[in-house]
């Protein structure tokens, strides 16, 4: 049943033409332009409008059952007009109701909901205000007590009352609904002087301008909103059909009917079959009046800021007084009202009077004070929360945990930034960083992002040749948010350029400058200022993994030169990883079926000419791209890998595997995961080899064992492990712990996003941390490692 939302929002003259929800879920739109509506010509002035409306929702699974549910509304629904282009609804004899039962021919069966009489009132007991100016805008006025849900059933009705004008020729093109500005497809089924019988047709996800407006919800709800962003809101495929006919004199509507078909395509068959919605609304004339009422009044409103007036604290400490106190008396019903006021208070207040009023909360109740922060969800919440994890001791791990968290949330705001910058600025960890990153790259430009590009700068000084380890973090986050700081400042590419051969830095710190342009744009004059900058790809001195990055970046928007490059490694490259990497890359764009992949193919192949593009079988020695493609329907994904060798290594230095899905219309990074290392090999000889660390009887059931597999097989395996059980080699642990201790890091990504990296080295201190200890008198025999 409709009930009241919990969101405390005040409706303004600038909320226009909103689709109304079930259970008080909201869909806002903000304000969009409406084209030739020409409403004048269908309500004329000085009269009265008297329609039986009805909306009925069916949800179901198409094809695996006939069991439904939904809402039905019904209303008696007048529109005075006491003034051209101004109109007067009223909405009485409502009745709600509910699906409980199918019939044996698939009917629904319905019956009062338990809110019938509460929703009645509601709704008869304010009118709606309309305007229409200038043919083309939209607003509402409603009273300031309006229950939000109340007048999203009235946005509804609203909607179905705004049909076409068939006379204008331009109206064919775009049409508005509350799904935005869409383009419709007429049908004249009828016409006298005027056309009296029209169908229409819009495919809603099409639909421009719909926007929705922000609601403050719980941190907690990390799904909210979802349905509306991109690409999400393409999984649903939605189509509008609607009849009106119209008097032929009057030229008003006598009677329209639309029906909304939505279903979720992902889980779909044959585009029919699966979890759907339908709505259907129906409005009938019942009589028409001349009234002499030519007064409409309505005071300016402008966008009404949702806090409180009077910024005042006090309310919010007694309420939070009276809700710590309350478990000492028998008064325990009134725990959720209290509590849904104190957040409702806490979201009218603003930043600096929230961030006082927080510190007074924590010292009556911590867990309290938490739990409304988070349900809060306004960025005036957000802030406070930030302010008080920064008095947590600076190794507190629920700092990291909190802070990474609130750097998932899908919309971040402007406060949010500069308290996360703050928080980085307080304490450079690496869930903290990310988290600023990932919230920076939601934002547009603004002042704070411009701030948090000045401090990146200032972390990587001029050309990288601080701390190491920080200026990896950094320049792995600067590679998550590249396109909002080149945007803030482009000379930030500058100083990649010399981290990426800074003489004095480890090969992975210049691999992440190099890796760091990934989201940034391919100038001419980034790429071409020196021979040893992104063009170290031709540069036969430089390290594979170097090469092969700057390579990789290059190809996402090749030019001609970067084809002509292409062109010379396949002819002339001497070191067999680079060449074997290249070719297979090439050859998998070449052999791609995806239409803008085949574009680039055939311009690699006008560059070659005749040369042929062969790739290489040695798997397990040599460099390679490697790409897997699988369809479905309507959905295509591909997965593609790297494996990079270096010439004086058996394992590979570099692994790489990604999934992107190409569905409706658009492609999405799902999922991409990444190892790089070094230094295994002795470790895995002085272990595993013939004469290592372990018994002699591991070789011979390994001889054993590939004698027994297939020779395909055993031909792989063999070039795998028969370096490791060379004979004469025999190396003790002893000599091992004198080795270069072995490096190794893994990265994830999920929707485009780096979410963190982790090092081989940090695996100890996390092993160290989780450490069982031994009970007091007894011999510690399990210990994490």
């Amino acid at each position: 049943s409709f009930v009241p939302s919990p969101v405390v929002m005040t409706p303004t003259a600038s909320t226009t033409l909103y689709h109304y929800g079930y259970r008080g879920e909201l869909n806002l739109l903000s304000r969009y332009t409406l084209k030739a509506m020409m409403v004048a010509k269908r309500f004329k002035n000085f009269r009265r409008f008297v329609y039986d409306y009805e909306t009925e929702t069916f949800n179901g699974v198409n094809g695996a059952t006939n069991n439904k549910s939904g809402p039905k509304v019904s209303c008696k629904v007048e529109v005075d007009v006491p003034q051209t282009c101004r109109f007067i609804l009223r909405t009485t004899e409502c009745s709600l109701s509910e699906i409980f039962d199918v019939d044996a021919e698939g009917s629904p069966v319905y019956r009062p909901a338990a809110q019938d009489k509460a929703f009645r009132d509601a709704m008869a007991k304010y009118p709606l205000k309309i305007t229409v100016d200038g043919q083309t805008d939209v607003k509402l006025y409603p009273e300031d007590n309006e229950p939000v849900n109340i007048l999203n059933v009235k946005r509804g009705i609203v909607s179905a009352l705004m049909v076409p004008v068939m006379e204008e020729e331009r109206n064919k093109e775009m049409v508005p609904t509350v799904h935005g500005v869409c383009s419709t497809d007429f049908t004249l089924n009828s016409r006298e002087d005027i056309a009296t019988d029209v169908t229409v047709t819009r495919d809603l996800s099409k639909c421009d301008w719909f926007i929705a407006r922000r609601q403050d919800t719980s941190p907690l709800a990390l799904i909210s909103g979802m349905v509306r962003n991109y690409p999400l809101s393409k999984m649903i495929s939605s189509t509008q059909t609607c009849n009106y006919r119209f008097d032929n004199q009057k030229k008003h509507m006598t009677s329209g009917t639309c029906t909304e078909k939505h279903l979720f395509l992902p889980l779909s068959h044959q585009n029919e079959y699966g979890i759907s919605a339908m709505v259907k609304q129906t409005m009938t004339l019942r009589e028409t009046a001349k009234i002499n009422d030519r007064i409409f009044e309505l005071l300016p409103m402008d966008v009404a800021d949702e806090k409180c007036p009077m910024q005042n604290k006090d309310a919010v400490i007694a309420t939070m007084q009276q809700l710590n106190t309350l478990s000492q008396t028998t008064k325990g019903e009134e725990r959720a009202s209290l509590f849904h006021k104190l957040v409702s208070e806490l979201r009218g207040l603003e930043a600096d009077v929230l961030g006082s009023a927080a510190d007074e909360m924590m010292d009556m109740s911590s867990s309290l004070t938490w739990q409304a922060l988070v349900q809060c969800g306004t960025p005036e919440c957000t802030s406070a929360i930030l302010k008080v994890l920064r008095t947590f001791d600076e190794a507190a791990l629920e700092v990291d945990a909190a802070v990474s968290a609130l750097g998932l949330l899908s919309n971040p705001s402007r406060l949010m930034v500069k308290d996360m910058l703050a928080m980085a600025q307080y304490k450079q960890s690496k869930p903290i960083m990310y988290a600023l990153s990932n919230a920076v790259r939601k934002e547009g430009v603004t002042p704070e992002i411009s701030a948090v590009s000045e401090y990146m700068a200032s972390l990587l000084g001029a050309d990288c040749a601080g701390d190491k380890d920080l200026t990896y973090l950094t320049l792995r986050v600067v590679g998550n948010m590249g396109d909002a700081l080149e945007e803030a400042d482009a000379a930030i590419k500058n100083t990649l350029l010399k981290c990426m051969r800074q003489p004095t830095t480890t090969l992975s710190v210049q691999l992440a400058a190099i890796q760091a342009f990934r989201r940034m744009s391919v100038t001419d004059e980034v790429f071409f200022l020196e021979t040893n900058n992104l063009l170290v790809s031709q540069y036969p001195k430089g390290a594979v993994q170097k090469r092969l990055a700057a390579y990789l970046i290059l190809m996402r928007k090749p030019k001609d030169s970067d084809i002509e490059m292409v062109k010379k490694i396949i002819k002339q490259e001497q070191n067999v990883q680079i060449k074997g990497f290249v070719t297979s890359h090439i050859y998998n764009i070449i052999s791609s079926t995806d239409s803008e992949t085949k574009k680039l193919g055939k311009k690699i192949m006008d560059a070659l000419q005749d040369t042929d593009v062969v790739t290489h079988n040695e798997y397990t020695t040599k460099s390679r791209n490697y790409k897997l493609g699988v369809a479905y329907d309507s959905m295509q994904a591909a997965i593609q890998g790297n494996v990079v060798f270096d010439p004086s290594n058996q394992l590979p230095r570099e692994a790489l595997l990604e999934m992107t899905l190409e569905a409706f219309g658009y492609s999405m990074d799902m999922w991409e995961v990444g190892m790089e290392g070094k230094g295994f090999e002795p470790t895995i000889d002085a272990l595993f080899g013939k004469n290592g660390f372990f018994p002699d009887t591991v070789s011979k059931a390994l001889y054993w064992a590939e004698d027994k597999m297939p020779p395909k097989i055993k031909e792989v395996l063999a070039k795998w492990v028969v370096p490791l059980k060379s004979e004469g080699q025999k190396v003790y642990l002893i000599d091992l712990q004198s080795q270069e201790s072995p490096e190794a890091m893994a990265y994830l990504r999920i929707m485009g996003a780096e979410l963190g990296y982790i090092k081989g080295n940090e695996l100890k201190s996390m092993a160290d941390n989780l450490s069982i200890p031994a009970p007091q008198g007894t011999t510690k025999l399990l210990s994490i490692r």
